[in-house]
């Protein structure tokens, strides 16, 4: 896909307010799904150090324990969704990094992660450049959870919604399969280690995968 230029980026100008709603509403119920394999991950996986890709508002953060997690590093492109995670989350994490970037430039930050979290974000960037990052974000033994949305040509890839600005999303979102994400999570040296399909309410379909460096 064609990345997106910074200035033309639509989770620039969605407002928080809208996103949260949106998310949290019934018939989408994104929300709390996404929180609750957040907290999944953190539970089974080692999350020593921890990296939450495409963050937004920190959506699950609130399952941090910080006996068992040393350090959070929480990155998005939209500064209003960082301003709310830091006032929701900066006292209860004390060792909470928060980044501001567009990950199609962010080189990271010279860390390594035993958990690096990527929910509905690859819909918006090119997975490959990515993933080649990420992998060498993780410790030898770290893992990626990724959630994607799956392509179904009965049902909108943007659930409609009181909050319209959503819709901006709908251009610019590209639907990657989950044989093909696999592929590419191949070539940048990683593996799957487990993965599952769930079908919520609204009939939209998500993969969620847990994946390894191979060597």
């Amino acid at each position: 896909m064609e990345e997106l230029k910074h200035m033309d980026n639509p989770w620039l100008i969605i407002p928080a307010s809208d996103y949260e709603g949106h998310m949290r509403l019934p018939g989408v119920n994104q929300w709390s799904f996404l929180g609750d394999l957040l907290r999944e991950s953190l539970d089974k996986c080692d999350s020593k150090s921890f990296a939450y890709l495409g963050c937004a508002t920190g959506n699950g953060l609130e399952h941090i324990r910080n006996d068992k997690t040393h350090k959070v590093t929480a990155i998005d492109i939209n500064p209003e969704y960082l301003s709310i995670l830091r006032n929701r989350y900066q006292r209860k994490i004390p060792n909470l990094e928060i980044v501001e970037t567009d990950l199609n430039d962010y080189q990271g930050n010279g860390q390594r992660y035993d958990l690096i979290f990527a929910g509905l974000l690859f819909e918006y960037l090119a997975p490959g450049p990515l993933l080649k990052k990420i992998s060498t974000w993780l410790e030898n033994a770290g893992v990626m959870v990724v959630v994607l949305q799956l392509q179904d040509k009965h049902v909108k890839k943007v659930s409609d919604t009181p909050y319209s600005s959503l819709k901006r999303l709908d251009p610019v979102m590209n639907l990657i399969s989950d044989q093909n994400f696999k592929l590419l999570a191949e070539k940048s040296g990683m593996k799957e280690l487990e993965g599952k399909r769930f079908i919520l309410e609204s009939g939209k379909s998500f993969y969620v995968g847990v994946f390894g460096k191979t060597s």
